[in-house]
């Protein structure tokens, strides 16, 4: 077995590797190529800055980390761990971290940032062995909206991010896959709903029918509770005409929860963020 980065390798073979490492996931996953290009896009990926474990030329276990530059600090996101299911057992993630972290700490990384499933006791224990910790936990919704909303709400396309305005809407940061970034990585894909009264914008909802999951939304707090917010996801149901997703609601966040579940989204599974410091 060799251990190398994943650049120069081909978006078929790491789709091949990744739908055969979750081919037994906890959750349901299988993904297209073109799935997970858009992926890699939206979590900013940098193959140069991920691992490979190789027996021969065939990929049997990788770690695909994302880049980016927050608050004046290079970060880096695990996109997806996996080792195929005939490897496991013999503690190839700690391996491909012991290669990799050397790679990142030359890039001058400070932080790597994860998300592993809250009930996948042996992947957590794998991480807090490498050095990570819980930083918060994060709650994952689907559903149908049962009925369709009461009030009626002047709902446009968003042609821009305004970030300062939508950012004042926020309660909680998203995570790295609904971040700033994430969301301009692939704008060109993206729905993206206004509410507004007048030419003020009350209310956002982003949208990519690609991944079917909802990004990020936000009320501005002076409106909340007047049907705005559940007219937006009713807008974006109409258009997806398939159950909704949102992935990554900060579990402190008890109104979004509520409104969330009023509307009949339910919650579906938890996660852990996880943060290591370089």
């Amino acid at each position: 077995m060799t251990f190398r980065t994943l650049q120069g390798t081909s978006t078929a073979r790491l789709t091949m590797a990744f739908n055969r490492a979750f081919s037994d996931y906890m959750v349901p996953l299988q993904m297209t190529e073109t799935q997970l290009e858009n992926k890699m896009a939206a979590d900013s990926v940098r193959l140069d800055l991920s691992a490979g474990a190789f027996e021969g030329e065939e990929l049997i276990g990788f770690i695909l980390h994302g880049y980016d530059v927050v608050a004046g600090k290079p970060m880096v996101y695990n996109a997806g761990t996996g080792v195929a299911p005939d490897h496991r057992g013999q503690k190839i993630t700690a391996h491909l971290y012991e290669f990799i972290l050397p790679e990142l700490k030359n890039a001058q990384v400070c932080q790597i940032q994860l998300e592993v499933i809250h009930g996948n006791v042996p992947a957590v224990k794998t991480y807090e062995a490498i050095g990570f910790e819980v930083a918060r936990q994060l709650d994952c919704y689907k559903g149908f909206m049962t009925n369709p909303p009461v009030a009626e709400a002047d709902i446009r396309m968003l042609r821009s991010y305004d970030w300062t305005l939508l950012k004042s809407f926020w309660d909680w940061q998203p995570s790295w896959q609904n971040s700033i970034t994430a969301v301009e990585n692939i704008q060109g894909s993206n729905i993206s709903l206004g509410a507004w009264q007048g030419d003020q914008l009350l209310a956002y909802l982003i949208y990519n029918p690609v991944s079917n999951r909802i990004q990020q939304f936000a009320v501005t707090p002076t409106h909340r509770r007047t049907g705005i917010g559940s007219a937006l996801f009713y807008c974006a149901a109409q258009q997806a005409g398939k159950e909704l997703v949102l992935i990554n609601v900060d579990h402190r966040s008890s109104e979004t929860a509520s409104f969330l579940q009023n509307i009949g989204l339910q919650p579906f599974l938890q996660q852990y963020e996880m943060i290591r410091l370089l």
